[in-house]
């Protein structure tokens, strides 16, 4: 039954429950129509505001983590616990005005990490065959202008250890990979 039950995202919600709610209204759609129905969703818009990207992604090339502060934020009851994933090499920055409240008997942990930590499944790590040819999961080249920048603190091309030697990551001459101070691109 479509659309039985209603929501609510705002944006401190996860990019994991961000895509769970997009999803159930793609099966909400698909249930109303006796064809074929599908979401293509670039961004989410709350009350008329952006809140960005609903992945964590460029491309399928780079997946990133996301680490600072743009607005004020606290860390509260009853979540009491907030962790942004790093790297020992990143920078989690705070901009100039704005203020981050960690309330008694709660935690804002940052957590070094080496590898991308939201793959699902192994498959989703690699190109596997399909019944139509094979998933367009991961890519190794760059072909568009990418950057981490802003808040996204700490990215990852992943390659399979098994084949990283026989497989380059390359950069296509007429676009541009930056890399901002604070941040770490990891391969």
């Amino acid at each position: 039954m479509p659309a039985t039950q209603k929501k609510q995202v705002d944006p401190s919600h996860t990019i994991e429950y961000q895509r769970t709610v997009i999803n159930d209204m793609a099966g909400d759609l698909h249930s109303i129509f006796t064809g074929t129905a599908a979401i293509n969703a670039a961004t989410i818009q709350l009350g008329g505001a952006d809140i960005g990207n609903i992945s964590d992604v460029d491309s399928q090339t780079i997946f990133f983590y996301y680490g600072g502060f743009t607005a004020d934020t606290s860390v509260s009851s009853p979540a009491k616990i907030a962790e942004i994933y790093s790297h020992e090499d990143a920078t989690v920055d705070i901009a100039d005005g704005v203020t981050v409240t960690v309330d008694d008997q709660c935690a804002l942990i940052v957590t070094d990490k080496t590898s991308y930590e939201f793959f699902s499944t192994s498959t989703e790590q690699t190109n596997i065959q399909k019944l139509t040819g094979f998933a367009d999961n991961i890519r190794t080249s760059i072909i568009k202008d990418m950057a981490l920048d802003g808040n996204k603190r700490v990215g990852f091309i992943p390659v399979n250890n098994d084949f990283i030697d026989d497989v380059p990551v390359d950069i296509d001459d007429t676009f541009t990979l930056t890399v901002d101070d604070g941040a770490v691109l990891i391969v």
